[in-house]
């Protein structure tokens, strides 16, 4: 066969959804596409080009086709090449200069607002439908090379057969994953245009020793991420979106679990074939892995074809949901150790993370139903307003619901003693582990009684749930607040306990106002995405701040605890490295402690830093600290009424910023949120 010449563009053809069909075995088609047999190689004379990428090919470099059964997949590249990607996009430049040079040996080049990172291949397997002929014939023979069947062994991310499989139920078309072979480095990369609209470039790293389970796994650590065919703030919604979830548990013995999900979807486009969603697979007991498996599933009423892996969950619908708009309802019953008691303590929680179905933050706006049975010496809670408690023949049962969309119902059950108060129809429930400490649970509801009034003036919104359960967790320096839960460490219960409790309790009460204000930013006003985190992060931290200083007594003690938090943001944010984009926070390499120290520092320091100046900013602009405190609240007050139970965007802010003072404010975006500049005050 003749060698390839001239640029050789990989584009997919847009294929026909799968139809999940008897014959389709999901399983069988993933093991061929991650296993696929090479055909008779030619030379490589000329570059390829996916997305951004561009492999150059050296001396006595051939390509060959990849085939999974009868149908081609792909290319395996082989002999000296060269990768060279361009990072073109102006906000992602700075966080891929960053990553490239702490997580990689990738050679940079180029200004702060592009970029071309180069590294020399030994090899690539490119994965794709539709790609330009390659190699010679039709026969097969052979296998993968040993660098990339060790990647694919047992990966902690996807798989190309998971990647290929999504594209083809959806009639998609460009997308390309790449395992790349490096002289220093494994590269992925994944050009995604039809789910994510994102292209990513990672360096594979295997886990260290010190992490039992995970030895030798690979994983990857993002060093570049662009958007593809729209701009970073453009979002769209998964193709699939929970909008009604009735989820059944129960804890029959031990740490065993039933989770008995019905999920209510509805598409956001035409011709879906396949929900892509988050269930876990495996749970760590005491250093070692026990499965979590599914004991059925079926679509419609009817058994349905799925795969199950690694975190991902596939499941094949037959026929596709032909038009946006229309629905379809996924039954699963899935089982496992779910109930783990953290340090042998007496009580197990189904946090945030995908113990159901779990839709991706752009794939769930649903209304929930939540029934917990549990043996009879723990006490249940969940999100969502109590429809009944019962106890019957050694089980506690309880039954909520919340009838606005959320994201990520929780549960959790254990041995607590409880203590209630109701103010204006909102009744708030603490939880004290084991012992009851009445004080301190008695200071907490009135503490979230006061902050729910301030939050009420500050935003025009009142609390948007019924109730409130704050449960504590038997540890140290934690809070989280998924819809209508708080869960938060012991020494908000008790401060002046022990040394260590006072160490952790440094700061207890602005960060359990914080999670409270996480009612309004987060689940009324919602992320869509982690780019988006900042509207959920750093303004429940600017919230808290408003509200100590509101709740404080008097107006110099207020201006002290505001001043005192602002000072620390200031610190924490003058420690922030290079490629500190509020707005990319979740695309640090998160290669070591400094990355994940910045991310944070980005989220909970920067982010309200960035909002205090833009409340000055107003200041200056609109004729004095009175009227730009007004268009600063209104801001903030717009975006709740327009936005309740939905998703929120960036953009959103900037146009109400826009229409409310009729200027432009996308260049001050540009530069403190998605740019890595910090404000002056």
């Amino acid at each position: 066969m003749k060698p390839l010449r001239g640029t050789v563009h990989l584009v997919l053809a847009m294929t026909l959804p799968i139809v999940a069909s008897a014959a389709f075995d999901p399983a069988r088609e993933a093991a061929g596409i991650d296993r696929p047999v090479p055909g008779p190689g030619a030379a490589l004379e000329s570059p390829v080009e996916i997305g951004r990428a561009r492999i150059e090919p050296g001396e006595g470099a051939t390509v060959r086709p990849l085939w999974a059964g009868d149908r081609r997949c792909g290319v395996l590249l082989e002999g000296p090449l060269t990768l060279r990607y361009r990072v073109d996009d102006p906000v992602s430049a700075p966080v891929a200069r960053r990553n490239a040079r702490k997580a990689s040996h990738l050679h940079a080049v180029g200004d702060g607002k592009r970029l071309e990172l180069v590294e020399a291949l030994e090899g690539a397997v490119l994965w794709g439908w539709e790609l330009p002929e390659a190699g010679g014939g039709t026969s097969s023979e052979g296998e993968l090379p040993a660098w990339a069947r060790g990647i694919l062994k047992d990966p902690m991310f996807p798989r190309p057969s998971e990647e290929l499989l999504t594209a083809r139920a959806l009639g998609g078309r460009g997308l390309v994953y790449g395992l790349l072979h490096g002289s220093r480095d494994e590269l992925v990369l994944l050009v995604d245009p039809i789910t994510e609209r994102l292209e990513t470039l990672g360096v594979v790293d295997k886990v260290d020793s010190a992490r039992v389970v995970d030895r030798g796994r690979f994983t990857v650590e993002e060093i570049a991420a662009q958007p593809v065919g729209r701009r970073w703030w453009d979002r769209f919604p998964a193709p699939l979106v929970a909008v009604d979830e009735d989820l059944r548990v129960t804890n029959d013995q031990d740490e065993h679990v039933v989770v008995d999900a019905t999920m209510k979807l509805a598409a956001a486009r035409d011709g879906v074939g396949v929900w892509r969603t988050n269930l876990m697979d495996r749970v760590v007991v005491r250093s070692k892995v026990h499965p979590v498996t599914i004991r059925s599933l079926e679509v419609d009423g009817k058994p349905a074809p799925y795969l199950h892996r690694n975190g991902d969950l596939l499941v094949f619908l037959d026929p596709p949901v032909a038009r946006k708009g229309g629905t379809v309802t996924v039954h699963v019953v899935s089982e496992g150790p779910l109930a783990q008691r953290p340090r042998g303590d007496s009580y197990w929680s189904l946090g945030t993370w995908p113990w159901y179905p779990q839709p991706g933050l752009d794939g769930e706006l649903a209304t929930v139903r939540i029934r917990v049975d549990v043996p009879e010496e723990l006490t249940p809670f969940a999100s969502g307003t109590t429809v009944s408690r019962s106890s019957k023949d050694g089980r506690n049962v309880l039954e909520t619901r919340i009838d606005h969309p959320v994201q990520f119902p929780v549960i959790a059950a254990g041995r607590y003693t409880t203590y209630s108060d109701e103010k204006d129809g909102v009744r708030c429930e603490v939880a004290s582990y084991v012992f009851g400490k009445k004080k301190a649970c008695r200071r907490l509801i009135q503490n979230f009684f006061a902050a729910i009034e301030v939050y009420d003036r500050l935003f025009h919104h009142p609390y948007p749930f019924d109730e409130m359960n704050i449960v504590e967790m038997n540890t140290w320096g934690f809070g989280q607040a998924p819809p209508g839960v708080i869960f938060i460490t012991k020494e908000a219960y008790n401060p002046l306990g022990s040394t260590v409790s006072q160490l952790f309790s440094q700061g207890v009460n602005e960060r359990f106002v914080h999670e409270i204000a996480h009612s309004w930013w987060g689940s009324l006003v919602k992320m869509d995405s982690l780019d988006e985190q900042w509207l959920t992060e750093s303004f429940a931290e600017y919230s808290a701040a408003l509200c100590l200083q509101i709740v404080s007594g008097n107006k110099k003690k207020g201006e002290r605890e505001f001043r005192k938090l602002l000072d620390h943001w200031k610190a924490q944010t003058a420690m922030i490295g290079e490629g500190g984009s509020i707005y990319l926070a979740n695309h640090l390499a998160m290669h070591d402690s400094a990355d994940r120290m910045d991310r944070t520092r980005l989220l909970y320091s920067k982010g309200p830093l960035v909002l205090h100046a833009l409340r000055l900013e107003l200041r200056r602009k609109m004729g004095g600290e009175k009227e730009g405190d007004r268009y600063f609240f209104a801001l903030l007050r717009s975006f709740v009424k327009n936005f309740p139970y939905r998703w929120g965007a960036t953009r959103h802010l900037v146009g109400i910023l826009n229409q409310i003072t009729h200027q432009d404010w996308q260049p001050w975006f540009d530069r403190y949120v998605y740019g890595c500049e910090t404000p002056k005050l």
